[in-house]
């Protein structure tokens, strides 16, 4: 199976990537401290916070609302992890979104690998520019384009800051130390957290949750969450979830720092507790495919029973040659040939996905994976309009009052 083809490796981000990587070596210069230990890990956490919780949360998903000042300082922190402006970032995280493991999609390792997913596409000369159509409702505010376009003036300032405070222990282990374990904790979500982890939604994508993953990024490891549910502040959904960023953004609230917090909907959170023993199986895509044919069980028995009243009346009907029970018998003929289709390809899919073992064949076993859930939305819709021309053909055929479909 062939991979999408890569963009070009922009070799100046490349060297000042390596740079960074080779300063971090600087610790053993320094030597080993408390003081270099708390300041790499509390400058670590303070940007991460940046990351989840503005970058992604504030900027590309608009989950809560600040004021300019807010915002503005929000994005400088988030510029000091060094992962380019902040408009930048979050225009690519939105089309990220709308492409998700698709051949669009910028990192998905499932197209282009996980390396490139974890780090090959931000040093990608492809996607330098900011995508300033995609974040236009962050554009009209001058101070954050202008930020944007000088995206290395806010980690220089808090690299300086953190030298001139704490010495060679604030540069190396503050800074360049914890500048490396943040780009690779961030990263590790669009490689790791697609590849590795528990199913519980079906979303169109191989996105994961990892409670470990979550504790290094702050509440991002609930990635298929997130994917499933994209429009909440919260990316854990229940209780045990840890998610220190949205705690962040409630404290927030309550000091008047955000406002508009989105809450996870009811059905969904429902549905997560519903699911909550998927995340301590391996067998989430099997818990999957029983789920979707126990609820479309009864759409079946619905159908069945719709076909039969149906069958009973339909040339007495036909015969009236009635414009409207010939458009509904057409509308039925059609979904239920589509159904047929779609049923014979969603086998296929099923038989594809259970394939490959090898590193190479995960990659194609990902592929069938994320058809099989495109056809399972699929085959929802059409089965739901074979149950509607059903009901309106054996209604219009005086066959009674109408009955609500299957939940």
């Amino acid at each position: 199976m062939t991979t999408t083809p890569r963009p070009r490796i922009r070799f100046a981000a490349a060297f000042g990537f390596g740079l960074v990587h080779v300063a971090a070596l600087g610790v053993l210069w320094v030597g080993l401290s408390w003081q270099g230990v708390a300041l790499c890990l509390g400058s670590y956490y303070l940007r991460m916070f940046a990351i989840t919780a503005g970058f992604h949360r504030y900027f590309a998903h608009r989950t809560y609302r600040m004021n300019r000042f807010w915002q503005f300082l929000m994005a400088f922190l988030g510029q000091t992890a060094a992962q380019k402006g902040v408009l930048w970032w979050a225009a690519h995280h939105r089309h990220h979104h709308r492409f998700s493991d698709q051949p669009e999609d910028i990192h998905s390792p499932v197209q282009k690998g996980f390396w490139w997913s974890h780090m090959g596409w931000i040093l990608a000369d492809e996607y330098e520019e900011t995508e300033l159509e995609a974040i236009r409702d962050f554009t009209k505010y001058p101070e954050l384009v202008w930020l944007d376009r000088n995206q290395f003036l806010a980690p220089m300032l808090y690299g300086l800051g953190l030298w001139l405070a704490f010495s060679w222990t604030g540069l190396f282990w503050g800074f360049f130390l914890s500048t490396v374990l943040l780009w690779h904790g961030t990263f590790a979500i669009n490689s790791v957290m697609h590849v590795f982890g528990r199913r519980v939604f079906e979303t169109r994508d191989t996105s994961r949750n990892s409670f470990l993953m979550a504790l290094v990024t702050m509440g991002e490891g609930w990635h298929n969450n997130h994917h499933h549910f994209q429009a909440s502040a919260a990316q854990g959904f229940l209780w045990w979830q840890v998610d220190p960023s949205l705690w962040l953004i409630r404290l927030g609230r309550l000091a008047g720092i955000t406002k508009d917090v989105r809450p996870v909907p009811a059905r969904i959170a429902a549905l997560a507790r519903e699911r909550a023993a998927w995340h301590f199986t391996g067998r989430t895509f099997e818990r999957a495919r029983e789920a979707f044919d126990a609820a479309q069980a009864s759409w079946d028995a619905r159908a069945e029973q719709l076909s039969a009243a149906w069958a009973a009346r339909r040339g007495t009907a036909l015969a009236s040659a009635s414009q409207k029970l010939a458009e509904l018998e057409a509308a039925r003929q059609r979904a239920a040939a589509q159904l047929e289709r779609l049923k014979a390809d969603y086998a296929a899919a099923l038989s594809a996905a259970a394939a490959g073992t090898r590193l190479r064949g995960k990659r194609a076993k990902a592929l069938a994976e994320i058809r099989v859930e495109e056809l399972r939305a699929e085959i929802e819709r059409t089965r739901q309009s074979l149950v509607d021309a059903l009901e309106r053909l054996v209604e219009a055929a005086g066959g009674g009052e109408r009955h609500s479909s299957p939940a």
